[in-house]
């Protein structure tokens, strides 16, 4: 599979730190799912909050071939928190992703990704605002399942060679107009352009049409073609759709006479992850969901003031426990909360972030 070897080529010359790269694994409804976690060098979470990018393999791939598509070189001036996870078997034994295609698995995937998104705010202080889904392939059909399923936490998408789930079309209603560029050869026959859908998948033109909506763009765009500097004949064409709210915020990247590859530099025009971060740069949720804030909210009315120098007052509905973490979510104090008002003292913490669990989900807390 030339997509594959591409990948192993690159891992080849891919310089990866130990310190910054580790294998790490959690429980969803008692399924251990494993994943790779990239961090930035010299990265602080009491003094820095990183974007988080979520990368996804393609069908019968695994996470480690997706570490070595140029993310994490990326990552450390960026300073972008890179994670990896890796999906489970389907009916057909492929590593795969539940996003609602004919060859999905049966796996709780969305409760993954929940469960990372809110791993990586408690444990490493992501801006929640600044959270992106990326993939190839059936990773790139995960990526737009996000964007409909998760639509309160993507705040953007980058979609390499697959496109949108039929079901996922008919059925999608983002409240939050997620921004999407997309990458896909002409003739690609593992996921077809513009003829010969498979079943359960859209075309190229189908999945733009729906995003176009959604962001209410012209038909017309703002074309480019590329210059050709590379000898793999192949060109490619960026259509940047006019008139969308907010501008530019859907692209098309057309590479003409491309299979279902991965385009990379120096042997391509262009490398498809560096395009996709340039373009994630510029967006950020207006609205995301915090780690458990709507459950929470059931119990909690408000907590404030917060930052907070001595004591927070927490405004509780109900008697309920609490938990006191500091940022690696180590427990530092235990108690009870009562119905009305709760003074909290915060004045013996160190300066920095910490979050206070109840019910099972947290709320960021800044100590001053």
């Amino acid at each position: 599979m030339k997509t594959l070897i591409t990948t192993l080529s690159i891992l080849l010359i891919t310089f990866i730190s130990k310190a910054q790269q580790s294998n790490k694994t959690l429980q969803v409804n008692g399924v251990s799912r494993s994943y790779i976690q990239y961090l930035p060098t010299g990265f602080d979470p009491q003094n820095e909050s990183l974007s988080l990018v979520l990368v996804m393999h393609g069908l019968g791939g695994t996470n480690s071939q997706m570490v070595a598509m140029g993310m994490n070189n990326l990552a450390d001036t960026a300073r972008v928190m890179v994670i990896y996870p890796q999906g489970m078997l389907n009916a057909y034994g492929q590593n795969s992703w539940n996003n609602g295609t004919l060859l999905s698995s049966t796996a709780n995937d969305l409760g993954l990704f929940n469960q990372l998104i809110d791993s990586a705010i408690l444990n490493y202080n992501i801006d929640p605002t600044r959270v992106y889904a990326t993939g190839f392939s059936m990773g790139s059909i995960m990526s737009y399942h996000l964007a409909c399923e998760l639509n309160d936490r993507i705040a953007a998408v980058g979609c390499m060679s697959g496109t949108m789930a039929t079901i996922d079309i008919a059925s999608c209603v983002p409240t939050y107009a997620t921004p999407v560029i997309h990458f896909h050869g002409t003739a690609d026959a593992t996921v077809p352009y513009n003829s010969g859908a498979f079943p359960s998948l859209s075309l190229v033109p189908e999945t733009i049409d729906f995003w176009k909506g959604v962001h209410n763009c012209a038909n017309t765009s703002d074309s480019l073609r590329l210059a050709d500097l590379a000898t793999d004949g192949f060109t490619v064409d960026r259509f940047r759709y006019d008139n969308c709210t907010p501008a530019s915020s859907l692209e098309l990247w057309r590479i003409n006479g491309a299979a279902h590859d991965f385009m990379y530099q120096p042997a391509n025009d262009i490398m498809e992850m560096f395009e996709i971060w340039w373009f994630f740069r510029k967006w950020q949720h207006s609205n995301p969901a915090v780690a458990g804030i709507n459950e929470t909210a059931t119990i909690i009315r408000s907590i404030y003031p917060n930052p907070a120098s001595q004591s927070i007052q927490v405004e509780s509905k109900q008697n309920a426990s609490y938990q006191l973490l500091d940022h690696l979510g180590n427990v530092l104090v235990k108690g009870a909360l009562v119905i009305g008002q709760n003074e909290l003292p915060v004045s013996n913490l160190a300066a920095g972030i910490y979050h206070l669990e109840v019910g099972g989900k947290l709320f960021k807390i800044v100590k001053l």
